[in-house]
């Protein structure tokens, strides 16, 4: 498992490279697009859709880089699946700002709205599962928390768009508690994982390191035969003489 991690990390630190190297040039040059209007003479349709352009790109590259955050990461596949999402709902964005599609073409708005959400959602709950291997049990709870209210306002929030039903006035104040505890927790659990660092809780050994048990044995045995814990180790490992 840790050879195929090792292997991993490179082609995912390649990736992540070709993903900023790509945001910084279609960012840079939408915004030499924008400049270049803002220097124009005047602000007709035409300049107002790139400008809105500039600004989707850019809110849509740091939603893909938020999910660019995760690779190389045990749970990368969200990350990449976030990196999708956010391009798709990029592209149905501009496409929208540019063609502006009739509002009955429902599929096509409804797409949007549900790429837009997922976007969101998914951009804040990578940067979340950075906090993933931390060990203390407040912060994976916060952080199991935090992820279902996400989930839960996703859904509140794509139901209306793909059933056309705008729910009552419990529904309202479901989706605006859930959104709040979602946002809350989003601030907590970080602050949590950042004040609790170095507890106890963080400095457990790792599932395959030894116990400190195990050590206190293999040193008070090396202490008893006069050599180091190395040496011992060594020596039950590799003896000098292979037995009968």
């Amino acid at each position: 498992m840790t050879g195929v991690t090792e292997q991993t990390r490179p082609r995912a630190s390649v990736l992540r490279r070709v993903i900023v190297g790509v945001i910084i040039v279609s960012f840079g040059l939408a915004a030499l697009g924008g400049i270049v209007v803002l220097l124009g003479a005047e602000l007709g349709d035409p300049a107002w859709k790139v400008l809105g352009t500039t600004a989707l790109v850019g809110a849509f590259s740091v939603a893909v880089l938020c999910c660019a955050s995760l690779l190389g990461k045990r749970l990368q596949v969200i990350g990449l699946v976030g990196a999708v999402v956010a391009l798709i709902a990029a592209v149905l964005s501009i496409i929208a700002l540019w063609s502006q599609p009739s509002w009955e073409a429902e599929l096509f708005w409804d797409v949007l709205w549900t790429t837009v959400a997922a976007s969101v959602g998914l951009s804040f709950a990578c940067l979340l599962l950075l906090l993933a291997d931390r060990r203390q049990r407040v912060v994976r709870i916060g952080l199991i928390v935090t992820l279902a209210l996400f989930a839960l306002v996703f859904v509140l929030v794509v139901y209306p768009v793909w059933t056309d039903d705008a729910g009552g006035e419990a529904y309202s104040r479901t989706l605006g508690i859930a959104s709040i505890l979602a946002a809350l927790g989003a601030i907590v659990v970080p602050v949590l994982s950042l004040l609790l660092r170095g507890r106890p809780d963080d400095a457990a050994p790792r599932p395959d390191a030894l116990s400190p048990s195990t050590i206190a044995r293999l040193e008070a045995e090396a202490a008893r035969r006069g050599v180091t814990p190395d040496e011992l180790v060594a020596e039950l490992i590799w003896p000098a003489t292979p037995p009968a």
